[in-house]
């Protein structure tokens, strides 16, 4: 069921975390289910230093993944960059990004999109409570994940996306790149030049 508008219209944003490590095609199409469905007025893009619940840090640079989601987004009127846990550096905590946020844009009512993976791991993440307090989850639905989980008393607001299950992984990306494959379909075609003018991914461990 879609969120109907606040009478006041105050403005929804929806903060989308993640490595980045690339961008690729299901990212923007997350974002767009996202923008109809929880009548959002933007997605602002955050790429992560690190995450917390991942032991790897990403395997490109900062700015790389950053130019890389300028490409992405390059047309895409609805949708914001902004290199704030980047520039604040090392562990990316969610519960710092959206006090952020939130002081940024007090009048604003602000979102989350999370996987259904990560969704299920919510009790791990710092400062839950809080985070309860400050936003809604916009959650995606994820190959044997349990998106209708109880609150588990944390008073969580959530939205279950209606999307169709998406296999497109930053992972399966970087195989492609280091077996020769095309990224045709999977990754805006900006990218896929940039991937292939720098020869990103190509040699993996």
């Amino acid at each position: 069921m879609e969120v109907q508008r606040d009478k006041q219209e105050r403005e929804r944003i929806a903060l989308y975390g993640g490595a980045f490590d690339p961008v690729h095609c299901a990212h923007l199409a997350v974002a767009r289910y996202a923008l109809e469905q929880a009548q959002l007025d933007r997605v602002i893009f955050i790429p992560a230093a690190q995450s917390p619940l991942k032991l790897h840090t990403p395997m490109t640079e900062a700015a790389t993944r950053l130019h890389m989601l300028e490409l992405a987004l390059q047309n895409e009127p609805d949708f914001d960059l902004d290199p704030f846990e980047i520039e604040r550096g090392g562990i990316s905590y969610t519960v710092k990004t959206v006090r952020h946020f939130t002081h940024r844009y007090p009048q604003a009512d602000l979102f989350w999109i999370i996987g259904g993976d990560q969704f299920e791991q919510l009790d791990r993440w710092r400062c839950i409570d809080e985070l309860a307090q400050m936003l809604r989850f916009l959650v995606l639905p994820r190959t044997g994940a349990d998106t209708q989980r109880p609150n588990s008393g944390k008073n969580l607001l959530y939205q279950v996306l209606d999307t169709p299950l998406m296999h497109e992984s930053s992972s399966e990306v970087r195989r492609r790149c280091q077996q020769g494959d095309s990224l045709q379909g999977w990754v805006p075609d900006a990218v896929g030049a940039f991937i292939s003018q720098q020869e990103l991914y190509s040699n993996l461990d």
